[in-house]
């Protein structure tokens, strides 16, 4: 079978069809049709079901597919391997994270990653819980930092640690006053900031307010963690997430951290997440590592030294 036409499938059934893939692959759509078609007599089965709107693989083209997925991240993963047998001084680290670590991330971590390794280039792409989920089972990604994710048997989870939901409230808010945490009930009556159904935070929320039969009604929903902070720091209200979504605000006094009466949203974890059984090329490696001790959802100090091998450069 040549690898080629084998391309021409999974890209068709990457796009969902022809036409898709050969946009993506700026080749002619009859180019592709016919590829697919010789491959189809070459292994004597149909290999795509036409539908009415796109394609998708049969049994037999699901297993094309997915050999060619393995065949091109093995490939990828070997050459990299190859290249940083001596030392990690070339190829690009893939990284999608949650919203929310963005300003543990950049509150040291990455800095000190990049100065330790010129050489190396990072990609990082923010994306909801199930965008990540998507990224790393897919292999767009090598790492994910993920805030409590769902079940899949395709994640490994590298890392993980227990954190807990608080309300982050305004400074002098009547909630930091109480002397009891507050329940999902007590909250009810304040505005309130939420975000949208796809983030890992929100169907913790929204699962703990259904087992407690509580209905919140969001006055802005949105995707993001800066507009939740914007929100409590404006005065307009309250809003849920990991106090270290929030520790600036935290530590300038601006905002306060109130724990809440809740035992689902006292339970939640965050995890550092890989393809279950992808061989990692050392520089991935090395970066989960680094995260693992540097950041500070994870336990680390802020502002933490560099090691003394760390070098300046950019990444």
């Amino acid at each position: 079978m040549e690898d080629q036409r084998i391309a021409y499938l999974f890209e068709t059934v990457r796009a969902g069809s022809i036409r898709g893939a050969a946009q993506q692959l700026q080749v002619n759509a009859s180019t592709i049709s016919r590829q697919i078609g010789l491959l189809e007599r070459e292994v004597g089965t149909p290999l795509l079901e036409r539908l009415a709107r796109g394609i998708r693989p049969t049994e037999a083209g699901q297993l094309l597919v997915e050999y060619f997925a393995a065949r091109r991240v093995a490939r990828s993963d070997v050459i990299a391997r190859i290249q940083e047998l001596t030392q990690l001084n070339r190829g690009t680290v893939r990284l999608v994270s949650g919203e929310g670590f963005i300003s543990d991330l950049l509150s040291g971590p990455l800095q000190t990653f990049c100065s330790a390794h010129p050489g190396l280039s990072l990609s990082v792409d923010i994306m909801a819980t199930d965008g990540i989920v998507h990224a790393i089972t897919e292999d767009e990604a090598q790492i994910g930092l993920v805030f409590n994710p769902p079940y899949d048997p395709r994640l490994n989870s590298n890392a993980r640690i227990r954190t807990a939901l608080c309300a982050i409230v305004p400074a002098g808010h009547a909630l930091a006053a109480r002397d009891r945490p507050p329940t999902l009930a007590d909250l009810t009556p304040y505005p309130l900031a939420a975000l949208n159904p796809e983030f890992g935070v929100q169907q913790l929320i929204d699962a703990a307010a259904a087992r407690e039969r509580v209905h919140p009604m969001p006055t802005v929903r949105t995707n993001s963690f800066t507009l939740l902070r914007t929100f409590v720091t404006s005065r307009l209200g309250i809003a849920l997430m990991p106090d270290f979504v929030a520790s600036r605000e935290i530590e300038d006094g601006s905002v306060v951290a109130v724990p809440v009466a809740n035992d689902l949203l006292n339970a939640a974890e965050i995890h550092i997440v890989t393809r279950h059984g992808r061989q990692l090329p050392p520089s991935a490696l090395r970066l989960l590592g680094h995260l693992r001790s540097h950041l500070r959802a994870f336990g680390a100090p802020r502002d933490r030294p560099a090691s003394p091998e760390m070098s300046a450069g950019e990444c």
